[in-house]
Parts: structure tokens; C-alpha cells; sequence
């Protein structure tokens, strides 16, 4: 298993807490993209954070409103929409090469799983961990300039809530596949960063469901 991953989801156990195995990975090609009115805002950077705290109430409330929010905005919403078509197009392609990659709507297990790793805007590779209590992903949102990962936790359930792991390679571009299957029947699809850890991965938690 990826040591490094281990040692990163080491940082986040909870006292008496055992980590079982640890895997970094990726969203399986055609895994849909959230809609960005289901998302959190995106927090905005230390420095514009520092800015706006030394303005004046009426311009620091400017300054914030000056981004549209699809969720109160229809022109935002009619925006992100014009801009989610490339991505609808890019999803069909994909599912009709790759396969589906995900069952379940946003409101199953799956779909809040790719919504929480959706929004901590980081990284495309993620670290998906069990231990003897629960499930739990982690995603580096260190900046593009920073060589030393900054990882954050984005999606915890009990170890109760997924049904099984299958290491489920696909052709020569999912060699790393694992489908995780919820127990309220939705499931969706990750790419082992390493292909290798796939396997062992899926056994580590089949043996301690």
C-alpha cells in the first residue's frame, strides 16, 4: 500500500482511531461533475482575505458582491450552465468509451462523496482511507507553487456505509479501477493513482467489513 498516503491519512486519526489501508486515487473517467449551485462558494485566497478585512464596510460588502452566485443570481446560473456544456459533451464521450462510472443522484452516498471531493476545490488526486471506525477522503489544497502536500478532509461515513470495494481493472486506461458500492445501492469509480495498490486496496477492506 502507498506509504506516503498512509502517512497523510495517519494525520487525521481520532484517538484510539486504527488506520487498515490508505490509497491515493483519482475519479474514474465520465464520474459527472457536480453542479456548481450544489457546491460551496469557494473560499477566497489569504491575501484577498487580508484586503477585504482592511476596507470599508460599504466597499468590502462591494467587493464580495461582485461575484454572481448561481444559487441567487438566474444570469449566474444561466452562465455556469453555457459553461457546464462542454463538460456534459466531454461526460457522454467518455461514458461511451470508458463506461458508466458512477450510479446514484446527488443525493445518494456516491453523489455526496463526488460533491464533498468537489468542493475543496484541490487537487485531482485524492486519499481515500479506511480505518476499524469509518471511511474518510483527504485532498491536497496546497497552492500550485508549494511542493509540500497541505491536505484536507472532504468526506467521512462509517465503515458501515459502503458495501464492498472491487479492484475492477478496464482496458489499459483503468488498470487502477475501483468501484466503491455504497449500501444504498449507488456507487461511483476511482482510478488507484498507482494501479498495482488497486488490488490490495479492495482485499484490505473486504477483510474488515
Amino acid at each position: 500500500m502507498n506509504e506516503e498516503s498512509r502517512q497523510q491519512a495517519r494525520q487525521f486519526l481520532q484517538p484510539g482511531e486504527h488506520l487498515i489501508a490508505a490509497c491515493s486515487h483519482e475519479l474514474g473517467p465520465g464520474v459527472p461533475t457536480p453542479p456548481e449551485s450544489m457546491l460551496a462558494p469557494p473560499e477566497p485566497p489569504d491575501l484577498q482575505r487580508r484586503i477585504e478585512a482592511r476596507l470599508p464596510r460599504p466597499l468590502r460588502q462591494l467587493a464580495k458582491s461582485r461575484g454572481l452566485d448561481p444559487r441567487r443570481s438566474r444570469p449566474a446560473a444561466a452562465a455556469d450552465a453555457a459553461d457546464r456544456m462542454p463538460d456534459a459533451l466531454d461526460g457522454l464521450g467518455s461514458r461511451a468509451t470508458h463506461g458508466t462510472s458512477m450510479e446514484g443522484g446527488w443525493e445518494s452516498a456516491a453523489g455526496h462523496f463526488v460533491i464533498g471531493r468537489a468542493n475543496v476545490r484541490g487537487s485531482l488526486t485524492c486519499v481515500l482511507a479506511l480505518t476499524d471506525r469509518r471511511w474518510f477522503g483527504l485532498s491536497d489544497v496546497s497552492p500550485l507553487w508549494q511542493t509540500t502536500p497541505v491536505m484536507k478532509q472532504f468526506w467521512e461515513v462509517p465503515r458501515s456505509a459502503v458495501a464492498a470495494v472491487r479492484a475492477n481493472p478496464t482496458g489499459a486506461l483503468q488498470m487502477g479501477r475501483m468501484d466503491i458500492e455504497f449500501t444504498d445501492g449507488s456507487w461511483v469509480a476511482l482510478l488507484a493513482t498507482a494501479p498495482a495498490h488497486a488490488r490490495p486496496f479492495a482485499a484490505a477492506s473486504a477483510r474488515y467489513r
